[in-house]
This record gives C-alpha cells, structure tokens and sequence, in this order.
C-alpha cells in the first residue's frame, strides 16, 4: 500500500521510488492481462476488471451500488469519447489495444489523484439489490425462456432495429463512427437512407461493437446470428442498467437516513412500474438508444439532488453524462444540460476557474449529437410518427403530480428542491411538445411519447420523496398503501389505462411475442448466406408480415440491407398490395441476383387488381393468414418458379425447410 503524505509536505526519495514502481508495475499489468486473457479467449473478464478499477477508484460515493452505477455511467461517457478517437487508429476495435489502453488510463488517474491507497469500506445496500435482483428475474424470464429467434423477433414488431444492428454491424466492419467516415457506410445503405444513418447517434452501438469484441474474443465480426444474440442480450443487460440507475436515484433522492421500512413499499412500487408498465415496452420494442438515454438522465437526476461528496469527481461524472445522452438519445439533452445547469449554479462552479475549460469542452463535445443529429433529420421531424407503444396517461399524469406532491411536501431539503425542480422540467418538456404537436397535426404522436418515457423514470426516481412522507405506521400498513398500486399497473394499461393486463404481463406471460417466425426464417437465411451471397434474399416462405419481418431482419444481418426498401413496399401488408408484374418490375431493377425462400404451397401475398384487391377478410387485431393473395393471382411459389424460368442468370429459388413451418 502506497502512503499519502499530508498537502504540503514532499515525499521521501524511497516513497517516490516506490510509486513510481507501483505504476510502472500497474502499466505493464494493464497490457500483460489483455494479452493473456486475448491468448486463451477470455477476453469477455476484462470489461468487468475496467469497471472493477473505476469503482476503485471512486471517492465521492461510498456504497457499492453507488460505485457501480456511477462508473457505468461515467465508463459510458468515455467510451462515446473514446470511439472518437478509436475510429481513426490503426488498432481500431481489438479488445487487447482497447483493453490495455483503458487499464493504462486506471493506472494513471489512480496515480495522478493518489488513489492506490485502500478505499473506505464500502456500505451495505442490500434492499437495493433486493429490488434490483427482483427486477433482473421478471425481465429476463420471456428472454431465457425463448431461443434466439424468439427473442430478435420481439423487437422485430418495429422495423427499427434492423437499422440498430446494422449501426452495430458496421461499426464492427469500420472500426469506430460512421459519421466520422460516412463514406464507408455506402455500400451497406440505400442513397436515400444514407445521410439519415450515417448521422444517427452511434454511442451505444460503438459500445455494443466494442462489447461484442470482448465477448467474442476476437478482433473482427462474428457470424450474423451470433452477432445479433450478443446485441439482443446487451438490449436486455441496457434495460436493467436502466431499471437500476432508476431505483438508485430513487434511493439516493430519499436520503441516507431513510429506513428500509420506509423504504421497501416505495421501491416495491417503483420496481413494478419499471417492469410492468411501460419502461419495458421500450426493451420490447427494441430501442437500445433510447434505454441509454433514459439511464444516463435518470442517473444525472440523483446527483443533481445528491450530488458526490468531491466536487471535482462531480463535475467530471455530470460532464461524462451529457456527453452520453449527446451520443445516445439527444432528444433528452435539453433536460439534461438544464439539471446540470441548476446544480452548476447551485455548487456556484463559475467560482472556480477549473470549471470554466471543463464546460466549454463539454459543451463542445455535447454538441456533436444534436448537430448530427439535425443533419440526420428534416424539418419536421418531431411531427413523425413511429412504432413505439403508445404510453398510458393517465397513469403517467399520477405518477408525475404524485411524485410532486411527495417532494413540495419536503421542500426545505436542497435534495427534494433539486428533485422537484427536475419532475418539473421534464413534465415541461413532454407538455411542451405535446402542445405544439397538437397544434401542428392535431394530435400528439411518437416523440411525444419518447418525453413522457423521461417523465416516467424522472417521477419515478422522485417517488423516493415519498418515503419521507409514508405514514408513521407499520411495515405492513405501508406495504397496504402501495399494493393497489401495483395491483393497478397490473391489472390495465394503453393509452387511457383501459386496456386489460400490463405490457409487463404480457411480456412475461408470452402473450407478447413480436415476430419469432420472421426472426427464424431471417436466421435460417444468414446462416446459409451469411454475406447474402451477393443478392438479397427474400421471404416467401409463410403469412405476409413474417416474410416482410425476415426479409427486413436478414438484409441486416447479410450487409444487405441497402436492397431492402423496394421490397419492403411490396411486401409490406398494410400497403395497397402489389401484382404478378410489380414482383418482376423489381426483379428486373435489382442491381443484384434475387433470391426467393419458398416453402408453404398455400403461401400467397399477390392480387390481380390493386385497386380492387380480392382478400380474405381479417378481423382486427387477428394474424393475417398464409393465403392471403387473391386466388386468382399467382402463389408465392408459383410466381417464383416463374421469374426463375423467365430470368434464370438473375432469380433463384431455395426450397428452405424453415423452423417454423
């Protein structure tokens, strides 16, 4: 153990001589591990000894949790940071380089801050990892329990994240950023997708290629399936990071005085609004971006209302954080620079002339996602639509005005101050937004939405107010008052909280599947052409939306999904509906070979006349059958078999045995 001399005396020569011989001990370990680890493909422990080392490191928090999740936070920031220069040198995402350049860095901060010394014994939260744990066991349930087409197709009821893994996918080719080298992203998008992509915000798909890379071992792309499995379980490790960060804030925000009898009915609400209300909606549909979004402005909440006890420690942390909502969701960045904003003036950091360089780098750093992301968008783009799960109102309007009352009630408390005034502006927001939608398009939709996600887990997190102004009873009466809640997050959900069982519930029981069947028929697809053997692969093979769903999925995960849109409208089911002669205009116009997967004689999607389409008639809300073409129109073999005769250097026809049939 090295010893701290006092401020304002020097170190004896033989202390110097051993410091210095304890970093250059710790820089050789930084790179000798990796190389060990990288040599018997173990490189999957090192992301766990990075963050072991910034927890160690930590000395504004004392519990282990709050070691845990500030380091991911504070790991998450740099990473985004890192990618910037990851994306131009030679090594790109190998896991020895990237590895030992992080542990290299541990080694120097440790040394710089004279932190090699024993931390303070860290404190015991154990009914927060109670109701983390409880939280991880209903979430991962529905995840477990399916194999891998089971779980890519319950994202695949929304298109988006095919695009998400194909940000991923091409990260891992590229070695770091596409916007920085939007060039390189040509080959795998359509030209008129190109800008849109090339400047989405790439922070978590940049931490998820550098993940896959430690999972793997390896310095390069795995197969298309193991790919997609290593993103579907980050999704899912993203969600409880999130589900965490939430009850740690919520913690945090009551207090460190707060009894666990006191405690426990607050979390126990919080933990079943996370997983059955709808945060988990936003796992299940597949938005990674948005979950991290959601973490870092829920974790930038709880240390605004509790700041770290070493200002320095604070500011970096507050900075690495903008810097991650930038890069993941900058939808959230004006609520996040705001609370940032009202700690910064209530530490009265402009006193402080270290604080002035930090924030103009950070500024300028954060300002990278919303300009990449206004180039990436057109002008209207908070009037989209999009897939996402419509939130409950009402019940999002009981959380907000509950959480409200719990902090005015404490208001003398700079902490419930704080709190409240963060409840505030994120309500702002989403009314704010919702307003203007109303008034543009007459009603609010999608990005409204994605706000009202950020007033759930802000109100949330401020509900631990609430456990300062339970009852003075006993741990059963207060378990009492928060059963019905939970009972009611339970029972109904939707739009206006009429809609019989919780998305949670849903998910859990598997009423909730997405597109499995697509997922498969994609799967089987890349593993037989895992490049899409230079042609793109469509599915004919069973009912319209799994082979729209598994065309969509396999374009990714083959690199071609810069053929897509085309087929996409022809095979979309909610469009108009398409012909005989608009299957072979497309084949005709493909640049490349077109492949068809047949399997179901029954299967049919074409119509004789577009304008008068002679369907089966399908209740709402009921699957669509596998016949769903006009009888008089051409099967989905059929029509193959057709275009293979008639173009036999450019069609091909594969009799798949799906998983699935």
């Amino acid at each position: 153990m090295v010893t701290v001399i006092p401020k304002g005396t020097s170190e004896s020569p033989a202390a110097t001589g051993q410091r210095s011989l304890w970093i250059a001990g710790g820089l050789a370990l930084a790179w000798l591990l990796p190389l060990a680890t990288h040599a018997v493909h173990l490189d999957v422990v090192l992301p766990f000894v990075v963050l072991a080392g910034t927890m160690a490191v930590q000395r504004g928090c004392v519990g282990l949790i709050d070691r845990f999740v500030v380091s991911c936070a504070q790991l998450f920031g740099a990473a985004c940071l890192f990618g910037l220069a990851i994306t131009y040198w030679p090594g790109h995402l190998h896991p020895t380089l990237i590895a030992g350049v992080a542990l290299s860095v541990l080694v120097l901060v440790a040394a710089a801050t004279k932190r090699l010394t024993r931390p303070p014994r860290p404190r015991a939260e154990w009914l927060l990892a109670l109701a983390a744990a409880g939280v991880s066991a209903v979430t991962l349930v529905p995840y477990v329990a399916r194999d891998l087409g089971g779980r890519l197709g319950l994202p695949l009821a929304g298109e988006d994240i095919a695009r998400h893994f194909l940000l991923y996918d091409v990260i891992g080719r590229i070695g770091g950023y596409p916007f920085l080298r939007p060039e390189a992203l040509r080959p795998f998008v359509p030209d008129e997708q190109w800008q849109g992509i090339a400047n989405y915000p790439q922070g978590l798909h940049f931490a998820y290629a550098v993940l896959d890379r430690f999972v793997r071992s390896s310095g390069h792309n795995g197969a298309p399936g193991t790919t997609a499995d290593v993103l579907i379980w980050l999704l899912v490790g993203t969600f409880l990071l999130l589900a965490l960060a939430v009850l740690w804030a919520a913690r945090r925000i009551a207090g460190p005085g707060t009894s666990p009898a006191r405690l426990l009915p607050v979390l126990f609400v919080i933990a079943a609004w996370l997983v059955l209300g709808d945060p988990v909606t936003v796992l299940s549909r597949g938005y990674p971006n948005e979950l991290a979004g959601l973490a870092c402005a829920v974790v930038l909440t709880g240390l605004v209302a509790r700041p770290l006890t070493r200002t320095g420690e604070q500011l970096v942390t507050v900075a690495l954080l903008l810097v991650g909502v930038s890069f993941s969701y900058p939808l959230f960045l004006p609520y996040a620079g705001i609370v940032a904003a009202w700690w910064a003036w209530r530490a009265r950091l402009w006193r402080h002339w270290w604080a002035w360089p930090v924030a103009i780098v950070t500024l300028t750093i954060a300002a990278i996602g919303p300009l990449t992301a206004a180039a990436a968008s057109s002008g209207e783009q908070l009037l989209l639509n999009g897939t996402a799960r419509v939130v409950d109102r009402p019940a999002t309007l009981t959380l907000a005005v509950l959480a409200a009352l719990a902090l005015l009630a404490n208001r003398r408390a700079p902490s419930q101050r704080a709190a409240l005034f963060a409840v505030l502006v994120a309500f702002a927001m989403a009314a704010g937004l919702g307003l203007y939608q109303i008034a543009t398009i007459g009603r609010p939709v999608y990005y409204f939405d994605k706000l009202l996600h950020l007033l759930i887990v802000v109100g949330l997190a401020g509900l631990g107010g609430l456990a300062r102004v339970l009852p003075r009873r006993g741990l059963p009466v207060r378990l009492a008052v928060a059963f019905p809640v939970v009972l009611a997050m339970a029972v109904a959900g939707g739009k206006w909280h009429t809609t019989p069982v919780a998305p949670g519930v849903k998910l859990a029981l598997g009423q909730d599947r997405g597109s499995p069947e697509g997922a498969r028929d994609a799967l089987l697809m890349a593993r037989m052409y895992p490049d899409g053997g230079n042609a793109i692969n469509v599915d004919l093979m069973g009912s319209p939306w799994r082979n729209w769903s598994a065309t969509l999925s396999a374009s990714a995960l083959q690199g071609q999904y810069r053929h897509f849109p085309g087929w996409s409208q022809l095979l979309y089911p909610g469009g108009r509906g398409a012909t005989y002669a608009d299957l072979e205009r497309l084949v005709v116009d493909s640049p490349v070979t077109v492949r068809f997967f047949v399997h179901d004689p029954e299967a049919s999607m074409l119509v004789v006349d577009v304008e008068h389409p002679n369907r089966p008639a399908v209740r709402s809300g009921q699957p669509l059958p596998v016949a769903f073409g006009d009888p008089l129109a051409p099967s989905n073999i059929a029509a193959a078999r057709l275009l293979a005769a008639k173009y036999p250097t450019k069609v091909q026809v594969v009799y798949a045995t799906p998983a699935n049939p």
